[in-house]
């Protein structure tokens, strides 16, 4: 029969014979390419989704370089808001300038010349003076800083841009830090896990104040009268820092200065902090300074002073290095 397949199987123990009507053919037939489809639609499945998994890589790899890309481009804002403001000071500080007529910048030279005259003309014995009365000099053993005065970004938050008010200066736990100038102590913080952590801050002369962060420990109280170069503290590694170190700082009517000037300063360098520095009203000092000295001079040689001393200074408290 031409509709029908007839399929004999012969053993030892004789022949069986099969035979397969015209709808199983079909039927065989049918599975047979759909078998067939479903392999060639897996092979372009499985060709298809390593395509897409190599364009996802591509994408993985692009998403990284538009990240890293993002990051580079907030910190350059961040830099460039940075100088803007700077720039906006320092335009401010132009148009000042600007404001001012002729004549009246004339005096002001006049008069920052005469600042400078003052004290630079003073002798030894009063440089020696004004040395210990205004922060000098180094508050502990130098080796080096770790990070300087000015805009930088924190140490611990990467990402943020701050405005460091002092000089980190690269100390081990437990070295000797000591006044940079004589002075009252002001305020004094022990046990402190946060901020400056364990600090001190003086109060001296003329308006200067220094202040000593992330201290271990604490040798002075709050009221204690120090002198420069007394002990008052050993360095550490309390509050919000990331690896022991002393935070120095140098204000001057409770604005932050430059520390460094006033670090590298002694007799020998005496006359380079008025031009470092014109941000302190140096006239103002060199007439403190003046009066501070001739008051001890009068009372040195046990003669009336001169000038109108307030009745209730204690002379015995006045002292001289010699």
């Amino acid at each position: 029969m031409r509709d029908k397949i007839t399929i004999t199987i012969t053993t030892i123990d004789g022949s069986k014979s099969y035979t397969i009507g015209e709808a199983t053919k079909n039927a065989a037939l049918y599975i047979a390419i759909g078998f067939l489809i479903l392999v060639l639609f897996g092979v372009c499945s499985i060709y298809f989704l390593l395509g897409e998994l190599d364009a996802f890589d591509r994408l993985k790899e692009r998403h990284k370089t538009l990240l890293s890309s993002s990051i580079n481009l907030e910190e350059a804002i961040e830099e460039k808001n940075a100088t803007i403001a700077e720039l906006g000071e320092k335009i401010a500080d132009i148009e000042s300038i600007a404001g001012l007529s002729s004549a009246q910048q004339d005096k002001k030279s006049e008069k920052e010349m005469t600042q400078r005259l003052n004290l630079a003309r003073v002798g030894v014995a009063e440089r020696m003076l004004t040395l210990r009365l205004v922060p000098s000099g180094m508050p502990i053993e130098f080796r080096g800083n770790t990070s300087a005065f000015g805009w930088r970004y924190h140490p611990l938050r990467r990402t943020q841009r701050e405005f460091h008010t002092g000089v980190d200066l690269r100390a081990r736990i437990g070295t000797p830090v000591y006044a940079s100038a004589d002075g009252v102590v002001e305020v004094t913080r022990s046990g402190q896990t946060v901020g400056y952590g364990n600090l001190i801050t003086l109060s001296h002369s003329f308006g200067f104040k220094t202040l000593y962060g992330h201290l271990d420990r604490v040798m002075v109280q709050q009221g204690h009268f120090v002198q420069k170069g007394q002990l008052i503290a050993y360095s550490g590694n309390t509050g919000y820092s990331n690896g022991p170190h002393l935070h120095y700082e140098v204000r001057y009517l409770n604005k932050p200065l430059d520390p460094t000037a006033f670090m590298e300063w002694d007799l020998q360098s005496y006359e380079t902090i008025f031009d470092k520095e014109k941000k302190v009203q140096w006239d103002s000092v060199a007439k403190g300074i003046a009066w501070q000295w001739t008051l001890l001079e009068q009372l040195s040689s046990q003669k009336e002073p001169k000038l109108q001393v307030p009745s209730k200074l204690n002379a015995n408290s006045i002292s001289t290095d010699k």
